[in-house]
């Protein structure tokens, strides 16, 4: 029995010894720790020197020296190592990989009071999760695009370059109501020029091949629809007004097509040209509409040139009478 005892102690006073040694190898562990730290570092092992740096703290912290200078300067250097980390992914344009990287930025410097390197992180997630969006949009993956343009807008408002892409996207699905939205909110979100016309000049892209098709297919009051949203981004100019007096006849609103017409006359440019003859034969078309011959015979006889020569004659000859 008091061998048994005896082997017990024994036992004990051995790992007591072990533990009294060890404890006595932590300050010098933590200096060699802090050390293999920085030759990661210098070795651009990021991860590598990350880890050291961490075994260094958890050293001091375990033997109650947490106002170790050592140790402090270890914690000063993990947001950074993180940071260097983060920044080649990023260089690499793994967007993924580099999102989380910054994000684990963010709860390292809040974990080491690395105001600096937290607002770096914070300024440059959106950035990433746009440049994730833009990356997939030209591999055609709209749908993860989206997602990741969609992300970017909740964590930086006023955003204006994934508003402008997911504009861009639902142009091409022709998603008039999603268009509109976002082309409107990336408007609102820049105060700069550049960035302003480009808005402008997608938006009167999409509208004016919208309302051209719709115009084309006669569906007149989608057209007519398009071609309002269009002069909410672009100065209305003569063609424009031309197709409205289009749109206006075959709805037979004479009056307006009428003022439109006329609209498109004032604004013709091309003087000298046969190119305003298609104007003066939708001019005509109203007048005939509204039975008023001789102002009908009128602008036939000025639309009678270049293309719409042969219509124009047809209807003053054959339609009209004139005399």
């Amino acid at each position: 029995m008091k061998l048994k005892i005896m082997s017990r102690i024994a036992a004990m006073i051995i790992i007591m010894g072990f533990a009294v040694t060890l404890s006595a190898q932590t300050a010098t562990d933590a200096v060699e720790a802090l050390k293999t730290g920085v030759a990661k570092s210098q070795a651009k092992d990021y991860v590598g020197a990350i880890e050291s740096f961490k075994k260094c703290i958890s050293i001091y912290d375990e033997i109650g020296e947490s106002e170790n200078e050592n140790r402090a300067t270890a914690a000063t250097q993990i947001p950074n190592m993180q940071y260097k980390y983060a920044l080649g992914l990023y260089k690499e344009k793994k967007y993924s990989e580099s999102i989380a990287a910054f994000e684990k930025l963010a709860e390292y410097s809040e974990t080491y009071s690395d105001p600096e390197n937290l607002k770096k992180a914070k300024g440059v997630i959106p950035q990433l999760y746009y440049f994730k969006g833009k990356d997939l949009a030209e591999k055609n993956n709209y749908t993860e695009a989206i997602e990741n343009y969609k992300t970017a807008i909740e964590l930086k408002s006023n955003y204006f370059e994934p508003y402008f892409r997911l504009a861009e996207i639902y142009s091409e699905q022709e998603n008039d109501e999603l268009f509109a939205e976002n082309v409107k909110k990336a408007k609102e979100a820049t105060s700069k020029a550049d960035n302003q016309e480009a808005a402008d000049a997608l938006a009167g892209k999409y509208y004016n091949n919208m309302a051209v098709k719709s115009l084309t297919a006669k569906d007149y009051g989608a057209s007519l629809t398009y071609f309002n949203n269009l002069m909410e981004y672009k100065e209305a100019d003569s063609d424009i007004y031309h197709q409205l007096a289009v749109i206006y006849n075959n709805q037979s609103k004479w009056d307006q097509a009428i003022e439109a017409a006329n609209k498109a006359l004032e604004l013709f440019k091309d003087e000298g040209s046969t190119k305003d003859a298609k104007i003066y034969y939708e001019l005509g078309n109203s007048y005939y509409g509204k039975n008023d011959t001789a102002a009908a015979c009128d602008a036939f006889s000025k639309a009678a040139k270049g293309d719409y020569e042969a219509s124009a004659k047809y209807q003053m000859e054959q339609v009209v009478k004139c005399q």
